[in-house]
């Protein structure tokens, strides 16, 4: 067997934390909020966002749960992201000539 398998099982360990329906909203999560908590890392100082990082409805609601993580968690930083501007084009059919 190669890859990322269980050599007990024979199959792929289970994904902690995969996110089952990312259409769906978690528990406290408001999709389109526009408010993230990322933990800055130790030595290169850069985000690394998870692959469906929780959305919080208000700025007040991620710096709430930002200054949690950040007394569970001494030493680290958690830093609070908005999203200040959105654009977005309309999609257009394009027709073809007969």
């Amino acid at each position: 067997m190669t890859g990322n398998v269980c050599p007990e099982k024979g199959k792929r360990p289970r994904r902690t934390g995969w996110l089952k329906n990312p259409k769906v909203a978690r528990k406290g999560e408001t999709i389109g909020g526009g408010w993230f908590v990322f933990r800055r890392g130790n030595d290169t100082r850069r985000i690394r966002p998870s692959w469906w990082p929780f959305e919080y409805a208000s700025r007040e609601d991620a710096a709430v749960q930002a200054e949690k993580l950040a007394a569970e968690n001494p030493g680290y930083r958690f830093d609070v992201v908005g999203v200040t501007d959105s654009f977005a084009t309309a999609a257009t059919v394009q027709a073809e000539a007969a």
